[in-house]
């Protein structure tokens, strides 16, 4: 660790997951949908987020909130149309975007993170790249855990993926450090791969301690275990 002078972290199953274990099913979903008539099995549920994520998944470009917003409304939809919930409404839709896009209860920060990141801020210049929404920033800054990062850079800003390697440049210029001084941790080795082919030292992280877990790269389960190194 004497040559690196930053660390970058992914952020998703890295630093936080979702509260109720779905990144689309939010804290208040099942509430909003309550309906006595109405009832949806796991599976077809499960089918349904998937083709609403088919959807969005191509709209690499999300700027702001407000498009985030617009964006979840057509996810949702679809949702509730292949789910074939009933009456269907504006208001219904809104509800379920809105508590996607503005709850910041939505994640749950892993227990270690800010203790971590504070001591390795003290060491360390550090960095958030992940593949995700414009909202993940707001949630950092109102748990007060964006002050710990001196870049934070969030793929839907930029229109591209970690694994274009765009973001790592940007991440990197705005650090002023070089890729051979930065690791990268992310809970995927294709992430990973990414990382090292740009020239950073990629880590894997597991937060689930799984047993049989193989990388060929350097495996931890805490970022505690970064002040060790």
């Amino acid at each position: 660790m004497k040559d690196i002078k930053a660390i970058l972290f992914d952020s998703g199953r890295t630093l936080n997951v979702p509260r109720t274990g779905h990144w689309f099913i939010t804290p208040n979903f099942f509430n909003i949908l309550r309906n006595s008539q109405f009832i949806v099995s796991d599976i077809k549920l499960d089918e349904a987020i998937r083709k609403a994520y088919s959807h969005i998944e191509k709209i690499l470009l999300v700027e702001t909130e407000e498009r985030e917003f617009i964006m979840f409304k057509e996810f949702y939809e679809i949702v509730l149309k292949e789910i074939n919930y009933p009456n269907i409404n504006q208001e219904i839709i809104e509800l379920l975007a809105r508590d996607n896009v503005y709850n910041d209860e939505k994640f749950l920060f892993f227990d270690d993170v800010e203790g971590s990141l504070a001591n390795l801020k003290e060491k360390y210049l550090l960095g958030v790249v992940s593949d995700t929404w414009p909202s993940l920033e707001r949630v950092f800054i109102n748990k007060n855990l964006k002050q710990y990062f001196s870049t934070f850079i969030m793929s839907s800003i930029y229109g591209s993926l970690k694994a274009d390697k765009i973001l790592f440049k940007k991440a990197i210029e705005e650090l002023g450090v070089k890729p051979e001084e930065t690791i990268f941790i992310d809970d995927s080795e294709l992430n990973l791969i990414a990382a090292e082919e740009f020239g950073m030292i990629p880590i894997l992280i597991d937060r689930y301690n799984i047993k049989d877990i193989k990388s060929r790269y350097k495996i931890i389960e805490s970022i505690n275990e970064l002040l060790s190194l």
